[in-house]
């Protein structure tokens, strides 16, 4: 009966279906890259929560950045990092969990987006990154993977590993970063770059793609991709809204300096129904932690269990990222 125990347990540890991150059962994997895997997961202390966990290696010279700003960003744009969790051989962040995939699958599986639901897409976008401008960082990899769809459809931005603190318009960026097909041009033509002025490049590469299903610049040939983006404008098709096309040509100019500024894009006609709210959110104070009711419930029920608050309190205020936070 003992070896019967034995043999079960050793099964139960090799199966596939068992494996467990700090106090996250794994799931399915849903996607991975050169950064590690992506794992939908459970929280196995409150009733099966669900979280995103993805892992990376110890040496990756983005890490610590991505995990630094990330988890000072509190956006209802923003997907939230929970926590950090380091193991022998990896590090693993557990992200907020959007069941609405991202928009790069979106567009694929439906084609192009109806122009309403577009607007509201992209303004929300346009606030998430506001914000993180607010905040003196600028994110240099916006792209439609890097942005996901709640059950709601409303926007969550993610990804922060290129994400670089930046003083304003007297300082400038140096490094190449992202994708090309939503570089801008001062980028790859290996100048110094203002960073705000090329995450607006990146937004109307995405607000195009939301309205054609297609990006304006993206060739076979990554060469041939990097020459239209310095020599050529999109094409514009003819079911196109002219105040999109005024919006994108503003955002695509080859002249970094004529692009505008978010505050201005949050101003712009296109935008005008679902602007009031992004700017609504930028004005918002956010409120000290454990002052709500439901907050106060939580630590109620965690002293309950006989978790030491203060000590969760200490972390949350601290902002580590770690279990009792998460």
């Amino acid at each position: 009966q003992l070896a019967n125990s034995y043999q079960s347990l050793l099964s139960e540890f090799s199966s596939p279906e068992f494996h467990t991150v700090g106090n996250y059962a794994l799931g399915r994997l849903i996607g991975k890259g050169s950064f590690g895997k992506v794992y939908l997961a459970s929280h196995k202390l409150t009733n099966g929560s669900k979280v995103v966990l993805k892992s990376a290696k110890k040496d990756d010279a983005n890490l610590a950045r991505e995990i630094h700003h990330h988890r000072q960003f509190s956006h209802p744009h923003i997907a939230r990092l929970h926590e950090v969790i380091v193991t022998e051989t990896l590090v693993w962040l557990v992200l907020e969990y959007c069941p609405g995939d991202e928009l790069y699958n979106h567009i694929h599986k439906n084609g192009r987006m109806e122009v309403g639901k577009a607007q509201k897409v992209f303004t929300q976008l346009v606030g998430a990154v506001n914000y993180v401008h607010a905040k003196g960082c600028v994110h240099r990899d916006l792209k439609l993977e890097n942005i996901l769809l709640d059950k709601n459809e409303n926007v969550k931005l993610v990804d922060f590993g290129f994400t670089r603190e930046y003083k304003g318009s007297t300082s400038y960026l140096q490094t190449w970063c992202g994708t090309v097909c939503y570089s801008a041009p001062e980028m790859l033509k290996g100048e110094k770059y203002a960073g705000e002025k090329v995450d607006v490049w990146s937004l109307g590469i995405i607000l195009y793609a939301l309205l054609c299903g297609e990006l304006p610049y993206d060739e076979d040939d990554e060469s041939d991709t990097k020459n239209k983006i310095l020599k050529e404008e999109p094409k514009y098709p003819d079911h196109m809204p002219e105040q999109a096309k005024d919006l994108i040509k503003k955002l695509l100019s080859k002249r970094p300096l004529l692009r505008p500024s978010l505050g201005d894009i949050l101003r712009d006609p296109f935008l005008y129904d679902h602007a009031p709210q992004q700017q609504e959110i930028l004005k918002l104070q956010q409120p000290p932690p454990f002052t709500t009711q439901l907050e106060k419930d939580v630590l109620q029920r965690m002293k309950s269990a006989g978790v030491n608050i203060d000590t969760v309190i200490e972390n949350v205020l601290s902002q580590r990222c770690d279990s009792l936070a998460g």
